[in-house]
């Protein structure tokens, strides 16, 4: 489980359903603004309320 999605169960209570579906948003956002070329530093502090840090957790493999 990406560790993300377990952050925002434990912390949030999110169902496993509900944060793969906020994760996969937000995923989708950061390859749009990169297509777009925009700045996407702060993108897990938008939607998750996450530092940077966890910017390589979002990134697809």
């Amino acid at each position: 489980m990406n560790e993300i999605v377990k952050i925002l169960m434990d912390r949030d209570g999110l169902s496993r359903a509900e944060a793969e579906n906020l994760f996969s948003d937000a995923q989708d956002e950061l390859n749009n603004r990169l297509a777009d070329g925009e700045d996407c530093f702060y993108i897990c502090e938008e939607y998750f309320g996450l530092e940077p840090d966890y910017l390589m957790d979002l990134i697809p493999v």
